[in-house]
């Protein structure tokens, strides 16, 4: 299975607007982040945020089967709208709990995780790939990260927790020890003022070399 990361921010794209942190003011593309979104085997999506049509190209969304969504918040349906104008018949899927099925020979299941009190939301499992954009905690979503290979996880926020999201130290020592996880890489990274370089130098010490922190155009293969 190939996942290619379109975008890797959290709600907002980075860099923000007047901000003259290192990280916004950073040269390195790596730390030009869109909205969240991954691309499985070339024809999945999951989540489409108001970037989508920057993200992919028109050959691209052609080739699309399916668009899933894991919650209905702006930067993850937001560019919805712009798909369907190029695509009036591209499938939209809003997933829910325990939601099972095999797509284009991948396996897939969603199950409920928590992250707002008033948007049901959900993480995805994608064969041996679990995918957990936005959490506030692991609570629910143990039970699939511990039959898996690889995780791609909540990294909007650092130091502690905030909004609804689970902050990327905790996620770090509640995972460290799943040996059964090859490697884990953080999504929707949010605005920690840190360059990807530097994020990618704490997130492996305080884990170890299995963590990374993803980046728009990363592409791997499981």
């Amino acid at each position: 299975m190939k996942i290619k990361f379109l975008g890797t921010s959290s709600a907002e794209a980075i860099p923000r607007e007047d901000c003259s942190c290192l990280q916004c003011q950073s040269a390195d593309k790596r730390d030009k982040r869109l909205r969240s979104a991954i691309l499985v085997n070339k024809q999945i999506l999951v989540d489409a945020g108001p970037d989508i049509s920057k993200e992919l190209r028109p050959s691209q969304i052609e080739a699309l089967e399916i668009v899933l969504i894991t919650h209905d918040h702006q930067d993850h349906i937001g560019g919805i709208k712009d798909l369907l104008r190029l695509r009036r018949d591209l499938r939209i899927v809003r997933l829910h709990p325990g939601q099972h099925f095999k797509l284009l020979g991948v396996d897939i299941y969603a199950f409920k995780v928590n992250h707002s009190n008033v948007i049901p939301t959900v993480g995805v499992e994608l064969g041996n790939v679990v995918y957990l954009p936005d959490t506030a905690d692991l609570d629910n979503a143990k039970k699939y990260l511990k039959e898996s290979k690889v995780a791609i996880l909540d990294g909007s926020v650092l130091g502690r927790n905030f909004g609804g999201h689970l902050a990327i130290n905790e996620i770090i020592g509640e995972t460290r020890e799943m040996k059964n996880l090859k490697k884990i890489y953080f999504i929707h990274n949010g605005h920690t003022h840190k360059t990807y370089k530097e994020m990618q130098k704490l997130v492996q010490s305080m884990g170890d070399n299995r963590y990374n922190v993803a980046f728009d155009g990363l592409e791997i293969e499981v």
